[in-house]
């Protein structure tokens, strides 16, 4: 277990200071309701996957560490709280490690609750008035964790039983999407042609291990379809994959929220309206990014450069390319669009606001780029991409997450 520098909570509503961190979510940032995903009459694990080894690692600049929201219903009385991160590669039926090792970049992994990347002991809740509340709680490694080993991770909250609930006891904040036939869905790609594809989506986020999980004499996993905890990994320096919709239901739709999402609608973009919307409600995104660096640049001194790559480099050298003082080069170099990015308006943008993300939108879409467009709309393609982000005066760079465009028919 890697040593835990910090805890701290703040009520919700407030900003948690950054402490040289940056939040990566999969979800839009709304909270649609609160929830235990199991019975309130036994403890359990709410657990959050994150694909690691292909969208919003963070693998460039380690780990530093989480962001949790909890709800307690009743805050009066104190409730038992614990927090964690779990690698994954547990057999989903008996919840113990699986024989082989973990396959970089393979689907459907499950929390592995034996390996422990990150936990904090037990500890009460923070007390307020005679109703619900909600408590933002952000933990600190002592040093980022290095995330290369890690096919997928879990931001994982511990949910202790309660036979007052739903009067009392905890939950934790979901944002969902269900989306149906004709809906403008913001936060998660209409359901895929593809069954393959929708297994994938459905069990890999989201899920919940009742009571404390099969190692453990507790019961199975169990999938939460369509559904995300609002719980972040932390890091000093990512870029994010997103979309926008270039038919303005995202704006139309959601107001000030605006077209674009970097929420999990980001992983699974819907580059020409695929999923045959209709007419009255399309979605056709186009491929975006956006970038932050929790220490910054100086001001106006800053350039972000995207490089795209087809495949990793852990296809061509086993690994990832280490560079000093600038991070780990994930992606292909030989990969052919790797340099196709500094040719497109859009992709280069300087960093002239600090302290917030510089964003990354194509002035020619991608979808019509020779040598882009036609590997759109293959099945199964992962576009990938890491931001360089370079200081001119300092003369010093460093690179961003590996982020991944998951274009799945």
């Amino acid at each position: 277990m890697h040593k835990l520098l910090s805890l701290m909570a703040i009520a919700a509503g407030l900003s948690a200071p950054a402490f040289a961190q940056i939040a990566v979510a999969q979800h839009d940032g709304s909270t649609d309701f609160t929830s235990r995903g199991i019975a309130g009459t036994v403890d359990g694990w709410a657990h959050n996957g994150y694909k690691v080894d292909r969208q919003g690692g963070g693998i460039g600049s380690g780990l530093a560490g989480w962001q949790t929201i909890m709800q307690d219903q009743n805050c009066v009385t104190l409730e038992i709280f614990q927090f964690a991160i779990f690698g994954g590669n547990a057999d989903r039926t008996t919840g113990l490690p699986r024989a082989a090792a973990p396959t970089w970049g393979a689907p459907d992994s499950w929390p592995d609750v034996n390996n422990v990347l990150g936990a904090t002991a037990t500890f009460l809740s923070p007390t307020g008035p005679a109703s619900p509340c909600a408590w933002i709680f952000t933990t600190n490694f002592a040093s980022p964790v290095d995330m290369t080993t890690e096919g997928d991770v879990f931001t994982s909250t511990l949910l202790v039983s309660n036979l007052g609930w739903v009067a009392d006891g905890s939950s934790s904040h979901i944002s969902i999407s269900q989306a149906s036939a004709g809906a403008a869905a913001r936060e998660y790609p209409i359901t895929s042609a593809d069954a393959n594809t929708n297994t994938e989506m459905n069990n890999e986020f989201g899920i919940c291990w009742t009571g404390l999980g099969p190692a453990s004499g507790g019961a199975v996993l169990t999938p939460g379809s369509k559904r995300y905890w609002l719980n972040n990994l932390r890091y000093t320096h990512t870029s994010r994959a997103g979309v926008e919709d270039t038919s303005g239901q995202f704006g139309a739709i959601f107001g000030a929220l605006g077209p674009q999402n970097f929420g999990m609608a980001g992983s699974y973009p819907d580059a020409a309206n695929i999923t045959g919307q209709p007419a009255l409600t399309p979605r056709a995104d186009e491929l975006l990014w956006s970038d932050q660096h929790a220490l910054d640049f100086a001001a106006g001194a800053g350039i972000g450069q995207v490089l795209l790559a087809s495949s990793m480099l852990r296809d061509l050298i086993g690994g990832p390319l280490p560079l000093p003082g600038t991070g780990l080069l994930e992606i292909n170099p030989t990969d052919p669009l790797f340099n196709i990015g500094a040719s497109i308006p859009g992709m280069l943008a300087p960093i002239t606001n600090l302290g917030v993300p510089t964003i990354y939108d194509p002035l020619i879409p991608l979808t019509q780029q020779p040598g882009i467009a036609p590997i759109l709309h293959i099945n199964q393609v992962n576009i990938y991409a890491q931001v360089v982000r370079l200081d001119l005066v300092a003369g010093t760079a460093s690179l961003g997450s590996c982020d991944a465009h998951s274009f799945r028919l």
